[in-house]
């Protein structure tokens, strides 16, 4: 039946929700409060090619801690980093939901559709 509907695995549902609560919040489609935890990657003193994608995020701190892991501040920009840039560049929220359930199907191929 999971593969009739494509629902995505546990796994992959709750990185689709956070990939989603990312987008929303650097769009301004989020509460402050949790925009106000991720940010977009700054250039550096010393050029890299990644300063010219501007959709990528800032990795805030190192954590020591395994709990702190799961945390939105740190698995979020881990998350959003690891998207291709035309999924993070998308235009309007459900274009963003359509790519990114594509991107995260393709992970498990016996869920696709023949």
């Amino acid at each position: 039946m999971r593969q009739d509907l494509q629902f995505l695995p546990i796994r992959s549902r709750i990185e689709f929700k956070i990939c989603l609560l990312t987008y929303k919040c650097l769009n301004e489609l989020a509460p402050p409060y949790l925009s106000e935890m991720i940010s977009r990657r700054k250039n550096k003193k010393k050029k890299v090619r990644l300063d010219n994608d501007p959709t990528l995020l800032e990795r805030k701190y190192q954590h020591k801690y395994k709990s702190t892991e799961s945390a939105f501040s740190i698995i979020s920009p881990k998350l959003w980093n690891g998207l291709p840039r035309t999924i993070r560049e998308a235009k309007s929220v459900d274009l963003f939901k359509t790519l990114l359930k594509s991107h995260l199907l393709k992970a498990y191929p016996e869920l696709r559709i023949n």
